[in-house]
């Protein structure tokens, strides 16, 4: 027999827990046609009033439901309600982007939709809007958005900006839940209108990810930014950087790895690009026939763009970057070959 939790004792209900305990207690087919009337404000008053709303005896239904009680017949002994129950309400009305939504302000945490839709943003777009923001909230925002774009709004930033944020990458404890919630506002209202600290080794996976997807005369620019206030932070970023031509320096089994899992095509654009020593150390590493086709393809007169050329190396860097974050391969310097 299942156990159902004993009923709090507590006043009597407000006009919006009312709302809320009827809506939970009606099946999902019968509450979506009610909340299919409801705008925004007050959806989302629903589900924060359901969210807290604890348990509501039977009895209380009951005085409240003259009219449903052929519905909460059904319902459990003494309804319960929360945040999972508050969710599956909002779901039989509202597509899961508009859930996640209203249901990251009704439990206070990060929107993760919301900074899906900022990373979406064409980059120029979002490093306008930025420019004008204190370097601490660009540091934020760029940490709450993907490397890759993270790195195209970056790049778009005026340059004196660049160093500026990363430093605050690199030193900043995370926003207080207050403090992200108000440049979530903020970005909200802006741009959509119609406490645990990271360890420094994920803080430092972070910025790798979005300082090695720029060009070296920005990370160089980046660089000597931050070697003006913080030498030490500098040097500190310049042991995160790994660019396609550092893989010369890794070992031959690390390189034959690589070049396994990268395509063909790809790592015959990114040689069209590496000088002399790159191709050596690539070459050898690949099987005899991937060799051949290789040589074939680098033996002719074609000139591809710069920019595929480097987008091309771009990935293998990233590629390389992967495999180290799965332990398969050792970056270090020193590290002995396995």
């Amino acid at each position: 027999m299942t156990d159902h939790p004993v009923p709090e004792k507590r006043g009597p209900l407000g006009g919006a827990e009312k709302v809320a305990a009827v809506l939970l207690a009606l099946d999902r087919d019968a509450s979506s046609r009610v909340l299919k009337h409801f705008d925004q404000k007050e959806l989302r008053k629903v589900a924060r009033v359901a969210a807290n709303l604890g348990s509501v005896p039977k009895t209380t239904l009951d005085e409240i439901c003259a009219g449903l009680v052929e519905e909460i017949r059904h319902a459990e002994p003494d309804l319960v309600g929360g945040p999972a129950l508050a969710e599956d309400l909002l779901a039989s009305v509202l597509p899961d982007e508009e859930v996640a939504d209203i249901m990251s302000d009704v439990r206070g945490s990060s929107n993760k939709y919301l900074w899906r839709r900022v990373a979406a943003l064409p980059e120029k777009m979002l490093a306008d809007h930025l420019s004008a923001e204190h370097p601490q909230t660009i540091a934020i925002v760029l940490g709450n958005v993907d490397p890759a774009g993270a790195a195209g709004v970056l790049a778009e930033l005026p340059a004196s900006l660049r160093a500026q944020a990363m430093r605050r990458m690199l030193i900043s404890r995370p926003p207080a839940d207050p403090i992200l919630h108000l440049i979530e506002e903020a970005l909200q209202a802006e741009l959509f209108a119609t406490t645990n600290a990271p360890s420094t080794s994920e803080a430092n996976a972070k910025v790798a990810g979005i300082v090695n997807q720029l060009e070296r005369e920005q990370i160089n620019e980046i660089l000597s930014g931050l070697a003006e206030a913080e030498p030490m932070l500098a040097e500190q970023l310049k042991t995160l950087l790994f660019s396609f031509d550092d893989i010369v320096g890794l070992g031959e089994r690390a390189r034959m790895l690589i070049f396994d899992q990268a395509p063909t095509d790809r790592v015959i654009l990114a040689l069209r690009g590496g000088g002399a020593a790159m191709r050596e150390a690539t070459l050898p590493c690949l099987s005899a026939r991937t060799r051949r086709m290789v040589e074939a393809e680098l033996a002719s007169p074609a000139e591809p763009p710069r920019k595929e050329v480097l987008a091309a190396q771009r990935e293998i860097a990233n590629l390389v970057l992967r495999l180290a974050g799965q332990g398969l391969i050792d970056l270090s310097a020193d590290a002995p070959e396995r």
